[in-house]
């Protein structure tokens, strides 16, 4: 190996290797070795390629269990491959003293997400976020000393809270952020070797990128996502499907929009697919509908999409409020394009109480756009009182 090329090195994580003289299919063999030795388990070969490229240029870095295994096969220290210390662990003192990892463990971090799920349902990201991170990078602590069973499902609940941290900071209006622990996620659904884990975490960063504004990249990510679908759930699969209409309805493609749409309903209400899945239970015909009518917001056709708003506020349950600010601040902004005032203002006072409760960037960002178009009515005393309130609430 030549001293220029061990120079261009992107990390010290690739110039390790390169040191070595090793090509990435020599220190996956070392990796999967060394795993072995120590009782561990790891991604299979095409997932352990995926992800030692994307660490190896910059794009994250492993986790704890992947870490020590780099450091046992190139013999290097932490600090020389280029990962400091572990997050969440300033000054490494918290490694001293090694928490118990048995079935309770895993019990424990099972109950304490499911409480995560319902209040951000209740309350929005901003007071859970900080915490479900802690708790990511406690998982990322502790695997390293799982054995067997108890590894497998503290696995999953490592994917499972990297990926909700990633949709916390997604809702708090952080899209970096979001990538960033999406990525971890990523990581762990590798290791897993689930295609339907893997299928909904590139929907997720699908998700981001439309945030983003890339939405060729969203679409991008929506085709990987259904590469090997006949092995995805069907719920997950519509969650594709969904998002990929999302990605064409926002680039004005409505006949891609509606193919994608079509697809995604005939998904989730064919036979079976309302049988358990833990990562898209919340993909219902009700949910797609919801996707559905925002789509024909982004397509310019608000008439469409009013009664479909409508019916779901109907039906959501109360303590989906995060969800119904939302909806809400979505239905007025319909109103408004179809330039009826009195409902506009109706709906988009109770979206104001409601996005006050349960606060999140989307619901912020449908606010504004809505204050925008209360402007050409400004003059009414009703409307200039709404766009006030909209302003105390975003600019807060």
């Amino acid at each position: 190996m030549t001293v220029s090329s061990v120079g261009n090195a992107a990390t010290p994580l690739q110039r390790a290797r390169l040191e070595q003289g090793w090509k990435q299919s020599r220190v996956i063999a070392a990796l999967t070795a060394e795993a072995r030795k120590q009782g561990l388990s790891v991604a299979g070969q095409a997932s352990l390629k995926t992800m030692l490229s994307r660490w190896e240029n910059g794009g994250g870095q492993p986790d704890a269990v992947y870490q020590r295994l780099f450091c046992a096969i190139y013999e290097l220290d932490h600090e020389d491959l280029g990962f400091g210390e572990p997050e969440g662990r300033p000054g490494g003192a918290a490694s001293r003293v090694a928490p118990s990892v048995d079935v309770e463990t895993v019990d424990y971090f099972r109950s304490v997400f499911d409480q995560h799920i319902r209040a951000d349902n209740l309350m929005g990201p901003h007071h859970l976020v900080d915490v479900v991170r802690a708790q990511a990078a406690l998982l990322d602590q502790i695997l390293p000393d799982a054995k067997n069973e108890v590894r497998d499902s503290l696995l999953v609940l490592a994917c499972r809270y990297n990926e909700f941290a990633g949709w916390l900071y997604q809702d708090a209006g952080d899209p970096p952020n979001a990538m960033h622990f999406s990525d971890r996620a990523m990581d762990y659904a590798l290791t897993i070797g689930d295609p339907t884990e893997v299928a909904y975490l590139l929907m997720r960063k699908s998700n981001i990128a439309s945030d983003l504004g890339g939405f060729d990249r969203a679409i991008g990510l929506s085709t990987a996502a259904l590469r090997d679908a006949q092995l995805v759930s069907p719920r997950v699969r519509a969650l594709v499907l969904g998002q990929r209409a999302r990605a064409y309805s926002r680039r004005g493609n409505a006949e891609e929009a509606v193919r994608a749409l079509d697809a995604a309903i005939a998904q989730v209400t064919r036979p079976g697919a309302a049988d358990a899945d833990e990562v898209a239970s919340y993909c219902t015909p009700a949910y797609l509908d919801m996707q559905a009518a925002t789509c024909w917001v982004d397509l310019d056709s608000p008439d469409k999409a009013i009664p479909v708003f409508e019916e779901a506020l109907a039906n959501m349950p109360s303590v989906m409020r995060r969800d119904q600010g939302i909806c809400q601040a979505r239905l007025a902004n319909a109103h408004a394009a179809l330039g009826d005032r009195a409902s506009t203002c109706q709906v988009g006072y109770r979206a104001v109480q409601t996005v006050g409760a349960a606060t999140s960037a989307r619901a912020l960002r449908e606010l504004r756009q809505l204050r925008q178009r209360l402007a050409p009515w400004r003059r009414d005393e009703e409307v200039s009182e709404l766009s006030r309130a909209i302003k105390r609430l975003t600019t807060a």
